[in-house]
């Protein structure tokens, strides 16, 4: 199984996404939680009030003959070996550059 390559961080595609409470809830819910599980903040209020507020980055990849799937950008820049392809689990390659 031919792995995926990493974007280049001169040359990637990626969408900003809001954890709004209304639109995603799950999400936001987990986010939250681990949040505070992570003794981030005080309160589930001041939680709530920065997932709301704070965009998270994903990079899109697109796996031919599979789909288009979306990672956060913050697990891509710390280099993280257990990235992989939702479809097929082609893990990805960690030398950077498809372009």
């Amino acid at each position: 199984m031919e792995k995926i390559k990493v974007n280049n961080e001169d040359c990637y595609e990626s969408i900003l996404v809001v954890l709004d409470e209304n639109k995603y809830p799950i999400a936001h819910q987990n986010k939250v939680d681990e949040l505070m599980e992570q003794g981030a903040f005080n309160s589930v209020e001041e939680a709530k009030e920065w997932v709301n507020s704070t965009p998270i980055e994903l990079e899109l990849y697109y796996e031919k003959h599979s789909g288009l799937f979306a990672v956060e950008a913050e697990a891509i820049d710390s280099g993280s070996e257990s990235l992989c392809s939702p479809y097929t689990k082609a893990e990805f390659d960690s030398d950077f550059g498809i372009y």
